[in-house]
């Protein structure tokens, strides 16, 4: 099976994709348009939903699963050279994400569509263990805990710092920045939160911190530059 380069895993854009898209407007402009208004993942109330479709489709192995597979078939018969990398670096972003990182925490790379263009942005995941309650039960066992970063044109580094409970059905989230964010921006990110909160049937909060912003890592930027070179 073909694997892809180094590149890919340590680059700030997937090419593949960019390409893919690429050639469906070419194609198919409708279509290519439904994909990066609806598929690929976005600023807004959507964004946990799209990043977790995404995440889904990665754990099936198959890109088909994600972006559909009519504009997959329109990829091959166009393109199959684009369609064939796409497909084994799909399958490689996944194999990635199953890799335990430090402390079983696990990095995906996800693509984000920021209005202009698509980025690749580092997504790590974690589920914290929990003790047993009354009943025998694991408090936290289905929590998850995601710490989402990018770095902004704008805003420079930012960090949404989040954690889901599924059985309660709890959402709670952490806005990290260098500045301080507008009072306007702040409200911006509660209302999405609020939509987001509504879509899911979750309650939660957010919050916000900078100067100093108290960045998690994860674990030092070299040894998640060394997981991931693994994969090249």
């Amino acid at each position: 099976e073909a694997v892809p380069s180094r590149g890919l895993l340590h680059s700030r854009r997937w090419s593949a994709l960019e390409e893919a898209i690429s050639t469906l407007e070419e194609a198919d402009p409708v279509l290519a348009r439904k994909i990066v208004e609806t598929v690929i993942p976005r600023p807004g109330a959507r964004l946990s939903a799209g990043i977790l479709f995404f995440l889904a489709a990665l754990r099936g192995g198959d890109v088909r699963g994600w972006l559909g597979e009519g504009p997959v078939r329109i990829l091959q018969r166009t393109k199959p050279g684009v369609a064939s990398r796409l497909s084994d670096q799909f399958r490689q972003i996944g194999r990635v994400a199953e890799k335990p990182l430090a402390g079983d925490w696990r990095v995906a790379l996800v693509p984000l569509y920021n209005g202009a263009e698509i980025e690749q942005i580092r997504l790590f995941l974690h589920r914290p263990g929990g003790e047993e309650n009354e009943a025998g039960e694991d408090d936290k066992g289905d929590d998850l805990r995601f710490i989402l970063d990018a770095e902004l044109s704008r805003l420079g580094r930012i960090q949404l710092d989040g954690l889901v409970g599924e059985r309660k059905k709890r959402f709670d989230l952490i806005v990290r920045t260098v500045e301080p964010l507008s009072s306007p921006m702040n409200d911006d990110i509660r209302r999405i939160f609020v939509d987001a909160c509504e879509l899911t049937g979750m309650k939660g909060a957010v919050g916000f911190q900078s100067a100093p912003p108290d960045f998690i890592e994860v674990a030092p930027k070299a040894v998640v530059e060394a997981h991931l070179g693994t994969w090249a």
